[in-house]
């Protein structure tokens, strides 16, 4: 799933799990957000490095590079159901409720990547195991029904983003809300711009 979809479905679900009790807690949008984001910050931080710092040619990169054994343990790490697991029972002991909040929603991040990769899929269950689920579909890739993949993601993230919307009370998160939903739909265009690039 791409990485804004996580953002705008995560804090949907969450915000409408939460309810009113949620909704009161200060800055909770921000904290759900920033928490689905996070076990995508690897991969950014990869194609940052190899594309601006170790210039790697893109087809290399991804389909080498990124196989790499440190950098599927460092992704794994990030999307590991038992380390965010951990993190949540911990935060929620200290109660600590925003914290315990971040983790829950990095933890329902990674879990809505589970089902939507297919040779990129991540190791869910690092470091208990290095077993990855290859799910036949890929939410990117066309020979793994990765064009309906897309345009389901599209309609129920914009679905999440319209429900979402009047319960933004800035105009900043309004904004950004609305960002992400557009680069979402331009993203596949955004990608292709980004392979020639380099």
């Amino acid at each position: 799933m791409n990485t804004q979809s996580h953002a705008i479905l995560t804090c949907a679900l969450l915000r409408l799990c939460g309810g009113k009790r949620l909704a009161r807690l200060p800055h909770i949008n921000l904290v759900l957000c920033l928490g689905a984001l996070t076990p995508d910050l690897p991969i950014y931080l990869f194609f940052i490095w190899g594309s601006l710092i170790a210039r790697i040619p893109q087809q290399r990169l991804w389909n080498e590079v990124y196989f790499h054994p440190g950098w599927t343990a460092l992704v794994g790490a990030f999307h590991s159901f038992p380390l965010w697991t951990l993190g949540l029972a911990l935060c929620w002991k200290l109660k600590k409720p925003r914290a315990a909040l971040f983790c829950a929603a990095a933890l329902l991040g990674a879990a809505e990547d589970f089902f939507l990769h297919h040779n990129d899929a991540h190791m869910h269950f690092w470091p208990l195991s290095r077993w990855r689920f290859i799910s036949p579909i890929s939410y990117w890739n066309p020979a793994y029904h990765g064009i309906p993949a897309a345009l389901a993601e599209i309609v129920v993230v914009t679905l999440a983003g319209i429900w979402l919307w009047p319960r933004l009370a800035s105009r900043w998160g309004k904004g950004l809300l609305a960002l992400a939903m557009l680069s979402l739909i331009a993203n596949h265009g955004l990608w292709v711009m980004v392979f020639r690039l380099f």
